[in-house]
């Protein structure tokens, strides 16, 4: 029978040369040229041992929280490795297909911690608005309401506004995406409190118009956009958990250099839901307003979305044979 190494021998034993990979790949920032001779050597043997280590870990502590410290410093270190020129075609082709979307499933468990963050208190805000919908029509002004109860498909953003409403609609949703993910930093507590309010929010305004023509009407305008709307900020939010994680917990690393590995991995998904927020906002402003038939933008929502995910969770996987 195999003997399992206990986990505290297991991180005593090599700590010193995690430590070592960690400080290079710090001094290295992203480029293995700012490193003298000897320790891009030194990079390579001691990215090959934590590999190794890796591997063990996830053999033996899957659930122990030194496999997902060990997993990002990896990570981290394989970027310098195998990096090539900064302007060359095939570095930027590996960013794009292994490191963003590995990164992403990388930080799956926080991602779906963002994603309750957010549906949870919808839901509930949302039954609670139907059950006692004084208390939820007092969440919105008189205005608001009004505007959202005439909402008809189509009259949304006026034509001749549009091509002015896509760029502010991009930028307003970037700004919340950063904000969710920037809130990291403050041990995740402005990451959620963001993600509960829209959250809230959101199954307010559903609930105030519940039973009405208002509710089918903004139903049909967000089918288009929701999608990838909803993904880019749960994305970026989870990246900001990721960083808090590395703030409150940073193991046997310093808190330093576990909140650098944390906020390198954590800035790729950010370029990714600045990208997809883009389109979202592109959609939002040209095609959800339109008399385009409901099925038409639940079709563009539904291809855009699956698109999104299956990149997320497809790109960059190496195909085994049986």
């Amino acid at each position: 029978m195999r003997a399992v190494q206990s986990v505290d021998r297991f991180i005593e034993d090599r700590r010193p040369r995690w430590a070592r990979l960690a400080h290079l790949v710090e001094k290295a920032r992203d480029r293995a040229s700012r490193l003298e001779a000897d320790e891009i050597l030194e990079l390579g043997e001691l990215y090959r041992a934590a590999t190794s280590d890796l591997a063990l870990a996830q053999r033996d502590h899957p659930r122990d929280a030194v496999t997902e410290r060990l997993n990002d410093l990896v990570a981290a270190a394989h970027a310098l490795v195998y990096s090539e020129a900064p302007t060359s075609g095939g570095r930027l082709r590996r960013f794009v297909v292994h490191d963003v979307p590995e990164t992403v499933r990388a930080n799956a468990a926080f991602t779906l911690v963002a994603l309750a963050a957010l549906v949870l208190p919808a839901l509930v805000s949302y039954v609670l608005g139907v059950l006692t919908p004084d208390v939820a029509a007092s969440a919105l002004s008189e205005q608001a309401k009004r505007e959202l109860a005439q909402r008809r498909p189509g009259s949304e953003i006026p034509l001749d506004l549009r091509p002015i409403a896509g760029p502010l609609i991009i930028v307003n949703n970037v700004q919340i995406a950063v904000v969710a993910f920037a809130g990291g930093l403050t041990a995740g507590v402005l990451t959620i409190v963001v993600l509960l309010l829209n959250g809230a929010s959101l199954g307010a305004t559903f609930a105030v118009l519940h039973g009405g023509e208002g509710e089918p009407a903004l139903l049909t305008f967000v089918l288009a956009h929701g999608f990838l709307e909803i993904s880019a900020i749960v994305l970026s939010a989870g990246a900001g958990l990721r960083v808090a994680w590395a703030i409150l917990h940073p193991g046997e690393l310093s808190r330093a250099d576990a909140l650098r590995l944390a906020g390198a991995q954590a800035v790729r998904i950010v370029v990714l839901t600045v990208v997809v927020l883009g389109v979202a906002g592109t959609i939002e402003a040209f095609v959800s307003p339109t008399l385009l038939p409901v099925w038409g933008k639940l079709g563009v929502g539904l291809l855009t979305g699956s698109a999104l995910w299956a990149y997320v969770l497809l790109a960059g996987r190496r195909m085994t044979s049986s």
